[in-house]
């Protein structure tokens, strides 16, 4: 645990003014849990040979067939979590050093973590409606380390982690509700009840919020309602 917080201090160091937690921390409870007792030393190896570091994020929702190679270890897991429902898991790696965006989702979602990496993380009950805002001085710093498996919370605002390593980026395993992330295909806008939050909803299951400073989002025409700082990181 030493070697912990003295590494959180480097990287405090680099980036003054951010108060960077552990997810070993009793704060982190609110937005999800750190799964310790399951073995994932394949699931190490897998993410090693497979790492690819490029400067862009990479998102792959679900991929069968690395599922059914690493069931030995995966099956535990996700049945653990997710209590028989149909899920999907995948792989998302490559390079971040800014908030950018939040989303979030109905259901849990895990990482299972291959590279030392900080998330970025809040709550969707901080979202002001019916503008869809939310102010980014709220969102709180989480230092993951490799080898741990996290749930975040349905409802916990994310979205890519930073990488506390620049060569080496980040790269988690990473599962979903069935379909999450998928294409729509009803129309939105026209929903009972409290409609004001299709504004957010851009795929199935997957509700985002991006900050102005986000290129890719404003050039997408998604709803920018992230108000505040965009954190920007130094990485190791």
């Amino acid at each position: 645990m030493n070697n912990l917080n003295n590494l959180i201090k480097q990287i405090e160091s680099l980036n003054p003014g951010k108060n960077i937690l552990s997810v070993f921390d009793s704060s982190f409870k609110r937005y999800g849990m750190v799964y310790t007792d399951f073995k994932v030393d394949d699931l190490m190896k897998y993410i090693e040979s497979n790492n690819i570091v490029k400067d862009e994020i990479v998102y792959i929702a679900d991929i069968p067939e690395m599922r059914k190679e690493l069931s030995a270890q995966l099956d535990p897991i996700i049945n653990t979590i997710y209590a028989g429902l149909d899920v999907q898991v995948g792989v998302c790696y490559g390079k971040n050093n800014a908030l950018n965006a939040l989303e979030y989702h109905q259901g849990s979602e895990v990482y299972i973590v291959g590279e030392d990496m900080i998330m970025l993380l809040g709550s969707d009950e901080d979202i002001k409606w019916p503008e869809g805002t939310y102010d980014s001085s709220l969102i709180k710093f989480f230092y993951t380390p490799k080898g741990t498996v996290i749930e975040l919370k349905g409802g916990c605002l994310h979205y890519a982690p930073v990488n506390v390593y620049e060569k080496k980026g980040f790269n988690v395993i990473v599962s979903l509700l069935k379909n999450t992330n998928t294409p729509l295909d009803f129309k939105i806008g026209n929903n009972f009840g409290n409609n004001f939050k299709d504004k957010l909803l851009i795929a199935k299951n997957s509700w985002f919020i991006a900050h102005p400073e986000f290129k890719a989002a404003k050039e997408s025409g998604w709803h920018l309602g992230i108000n505040g700082e965009n954190f920007v990181f130094k990485t190791l």
